[in-house]
């Protein structure tokens, strides 16, 4: 998980030096930067499939090696075209990790145990964002961007290796199910289909999903930065170190979600509907209602929002509830589409909002953000509302 968060973010810190070695314009740039998350989200629902069908011993390792194969690609490009290969293949060979550890989760422990440890999982995965900050920085510096990625290749290499090892010992061991397909697996696709879409509960927590991962990534990954630094005047040193008490907050909360979803309310659904409600509280800041001018109070803000924002992690464990086992990846990576290709949609549409809203150096700039806030608040608020009539478990 560590791998896939550090590949998502680590355009962002190589950026100088692939526009020069690569002679990328903005606009390819964006393309570069995109086609992890396009690869990454179009294998999600075949990835379940696969899951279900094949088993996480070996789609796991096979898909970390077209991943590793892809870095090696993206360290020896010398063009746009080789590059965004690259960076394609990669994207497909992580589209594996989060869905193929949780088919993992689901088959070896209990499912009382479950929201506890894909939260942990899911917690201790978000420190890769922060290695591809300063750490990639320093790297590129004394090794250079393209030997950072063939290190990064070489680990995904070994962590595919120690995959298929480690996981040949799940048969016989686990407390729910073998590693490999079930008995029972062989259900017609056009009725797996079926019972997916035709179940309202899937949309609602994809609905859930979709709002709660969007907005959070949109803000972190693009709209906060520039509302802090041209709006509130932040330097980017202090913007930098602002922001990044959001996925610090992440880190914090996803643990405490599932404890709490396992432990003390014994619902996924239940837990899920009052942390993303203080989450969706917290944005109410974020609108313009309040007037916040100190670092230290965006700080506090930013790492409760993104404490809270983990909480969205305990959609995979309700929506594996609702269905057989059988098909829990299949229905896991449904949910985990609605997450990823979320902010791909939710990040041009706000700034469409920036860009109609704002009055080039007049005084209506803040109102635009805090109108593309405002709908982030409004998306969850309405996606809460949907969710809470959702079933809790089959």
């Amino acid at each position: 998980m560590g791998l896939s968060m550090f590949n998502r973010v680590s355009n962002a810190v190589i950026a100088p030096n692939l526009v020069s070695d690569l002679n990328l314009d903005v606009k390819s740039l964006g393309m570069l930067g995109g086609a992890f998350f396009y690869s990454f989200a179009l294998l999600q629902i075949p990835m379940g499939i696969l899951l279900d069908r094949i088993g996480p011993r070996l789609v796991i390792p096979v898909f970390t090696l077209f991943g590793a194969s892809g870095a090696f690609i993206f360290a020896g490009s010398h063009t746009l075209a080789i590059a965004l290969l690259g960076r394609v293949l990669i994207g497909a060979g992580m589209s594996c990790v989060l869905m193929g550890s949780l088919k993992v989760f689901v088959l070896r422990f209990s499912p009382k145990q479950f929201a506890t440890i894909s939260g942990t999982f899911i917690s201790v995965g978000m420190l890769g964002s922060i290695l591809a900050t300063s750490p990639l920085a320093y790297a590129t510096i004394t090794i250079g961007w393209r030997m950072a990625f063939v290190c990064i290749g070489t680990i995904m290499a070994t962590f595919a290796c120690l995959a298929f090892w480690i996981l040949k010992g799940g048969q016989g061991q686990e407390k729910s199910a073998p590693l490999s397909p079930n008995p029972d697996q062989d259900i017609a696709l056009s009725k797996v289909v079926k019972l997916v879409l035709g179940n309202l509960s899937f949309w609602q927590i994809g609905a859930l999903s979709f709002f709660a991962y969007g907005s959070f990534l949109t803000l972190l990954g693009l709209w906060l930065g520039p509302y802090l630094i041209q709006i509130k005047g932040f330097s980017a040193v202090q913007a930098g170190n602002i922001l990044m008490m959001l996925p610090i907050g992440v880190i914090s909360g996803a643990p405490v979600a599932g404890h709490l979803a396992d432990r003390v309310f014994r619902s996924a659904k239940m837990a899920a509907l009052c942390g993303l409600g203080i989450y969706t509280l917290f944005l109410i800041p974020l609108t313009g209602m309040l007037e916040i001018e100190t670092p230290a109070f965006y700080s506090v803000l930013f790492f409760i929002i993104g404490f809270f924002s983990s909480f969205v992690v305990l959609c995979f464990s309700h929506v594996k509830e609702l269905f057989p086992l059988s098909i829990s990846a299949t229905v896991i990576a449904g949910i985990n589409f609605f997450a990823m290709v979320s902010s791909a949609i939710l990040m041009p549409v706000l700034g469409k909002v920036i860009e109609i809203f704002t009055v080039q150096g007049g005084s209506d700039a803040s109102q635009a953000y805090h109108l593309a806030f405002f709908i982030c608040f409004i998306g969850m608020v309405a996606s809460l509302i949907f969710y809470a009539f959702s079933k809790r478990r089959k």
